[in-house]
């Protein structure tokens, strides 16, 4: 027994919280834009990584299985930008890790030395690090390649859809035939969705029925 005295109370009372989805792409993107981004620097990253999106995933499915509302009906316009944001990371770690593995004061014991401590002590590592040949180079190798690909997926592939030089993308409209819900629904069905509705307004003085389809 409750002392709630309206149904929606009710409900409330004990239909638990709302599912915040996008809440929880935001702490997936967090994890995976760190981890790739220093990762290089910090391998440790990798397992922690692992470890929490694998309690992410598991106490997100008991959570919706019994104490979340039913999310809402979504697209997928949502999940589609998740993966689009997390498609550039592959880009951060080459590039943020070619710049860690560089590093000469790390890996080649070059140390530039100062004359006063109030001087700023240079590392020797800049962009003209970038005509040595060392261990980051593979890197440089292949994020080039990727760099130039995503500018032309950015610049070029709009020019190229305007002047109609790739695969059309227009929605194909099908009509799969369906009856209309009043020549499709069973007879035993209409009666219980009636019956129901009477019952609701009888006994509670509401309905989730809509008049129009009732009568």
């Amino acid at each position: 027994m409750t002392k709630t005295s309206q149904i929606y109370m009710y409900l409330e009372l004990y239909s638990g919280p709302d599912y915040i989805i996008h809440y929880k792409y935001s702490g997936v993107l967090n994890i995976v834009y760190v981890t790739m981004l220093y990762g290089i620097g910090l391998p440790m990253l990798f397992p922690i990584a692992f470890l929490s999106l694998f309690i992410i995933y598991a106490t997100e499915r008991y959570m919706i299985a019994y104490t979340y509302q039913l999310p809402p009906a979504m697209d997928d316009r949502m999940t589609e930008n998740a993966v689009k944001m997390l498609s550039y990371t592959p880009i951060l770690f080459l590039m943020n890790g070619y710049w860690m593995l560089s590093n000469r004061q790390m890996f080649d014991n070059v140390i530039n030395t100062i004359a006063l401590s109030t001087q700023q002590m240079p590392s020797g590592h800049s962009f003209a690090s970038i005509s040595y040949l060392d261990q980051a180079t593979p890197m440089l190798l292949m994020v080039i390649p990727i760099v130039i690909i995503m500018i032309l997926r950015l610049v070029a592939y709009p020019l190229l859809s305007k002047w109609g030089f790739v695969i059309s993308t227009n929605v194909i409209s099908v009509d799969e035939n369906l009856p209309k819900f009043f020549e499709a629904v069973k007879l035993q069905d209409a009666d219980w969705f009636v019956k129901e509705s009477k019952y609701l307004l009888d006994q509670y003085l509401f309905t989730f029925a809509n008049k129009k389809v009732v009568d």
